[in-house]
């Protein structure tokens, strides 16, 4: 049975924050702990079946922090579910719109490389948003089918795009959609704002709706992105950004053990996007290749 333990604290800084992260991590490895620091009550709240409020407020107190306990307290639980998702695409997309533009990602164009090499035709682009990645497949004469959870977003990647693009609507929780079966797969970004069980249903999924043969290429944040470690954390190598949304960043070890069973080939880092003003790389991801080998 799940049970949330809700904590008022005087937790000020992100660091503190994660130095009572840590120690409590170390003492309930199996539990959820994540922080609300915007909280005027600076909010610790772990789930956890058998969490003890008084063995917590007595560790938090020993690292030198105020701790209350606040049964009555209504913390809201980022569950990630598709309802929730795609409220906040829908509301970003309505917003900004095209809001990075319109140029392929640099891993878009190193994973359409990698298609025409292995001469793949057709593939599937979970997350295609308004299809900016898109385009550079379709250029290329590759089919693409899309999964998109924003009705905003279908409709401006008709706008500028193809109309006739096929665009499945719905959210990549509910894969498949289709039994059809794919020569590559193609997901920028997406995977790594998914909580654990959706990621490993996710990344299932798309390998599972690859033929023999077929090769899938996911581009992930990685923990070396100067972005790493900004915002709420909700758990570990997890921040909260934005409007409430989480990206969870990649390390070695995070890649071989969410993509070593699905064929996993080759990864590597790579810059994505520059700073107009610093002229340094906004972010760092991480290429991710694998392939579904033929049976005999």
């Amino acid at each position: 049975m799940k049970r949330i333990a809700i904590f008022k604290t005087n937790i000020q800084q992100q660091n503190q924050a994660d130095e009572v992260f840590i120690t409590l991590t170390s003492i309930l490895p199996s539990s959820r702990i994540n922080f609300d620091l915007e909280d005027s009550d600076k909010i610790l709240r772990i789930e956890d079946p058998d969490v003890d409020p008084d063995i917590i407020i007595s560790v938090v107190q020993g690292l030198g922090f105020l701790c209350k306990s606040m049964p009555d307290k209504i913390c809201k639980d980022p569950t990630n579910s598709a309802d929730e998702m795609r409220t906040f695409w829908d509301s970003s997309f309505i917003e900004h719109e095209a809001m990075w533009g319109f140029q392929a990602t640099n891993s878009a164009i190193l994973a359409k490389d990698l298609f025409l090499g292995k001469d793949i035709k057709d593939i599937l682009v979970p997350g295609i948003g308004y299809g900016r990645n898109a385009q550079v497949f379709m250029e290329n004469n590759i089919k693409v089918t899309g999964i998109e959870i924003s009705q905003a977003a279908i409709a401006l990647a008709r706008e500028h795009y193809s109309p006739d693009l096929e665009i499945l609507h719905g959210s990549v929780t509910d894969m498949p959609f289709n039994d059809h079966l794919y020569d590559g797969i193609f997901c920028y970004g997406l995977v790594y704002l998914l909580n654990p069980d959706q990621r490993k249903k996710m990344i299932n999924d798309c390998f599972n709706q690859l033929k023999p043969g077929g090769w899938m290429v996911f581009s992930v944040i990685s923990v070396n992105s100067p972005n790493y470690g900004k915002g709420r954390k909700v758990r570990k190598d997890t921040f909260e950004v934005g409007k409430g949304a989480q990206v969870f960043f990649y390390d070695t070890n995070a890649v071989r053990e969410e993509f070593g069973n699905y064929g996993l080939l080759d990864f590597f880092e790579i810059d994505e996007q520059t700073n107009a003003a610093t002229h340094k790389p906004s972010f760092r991801f991480i290429i991710i290749k694998c392939k579904k080998e033929v049976e005999f």
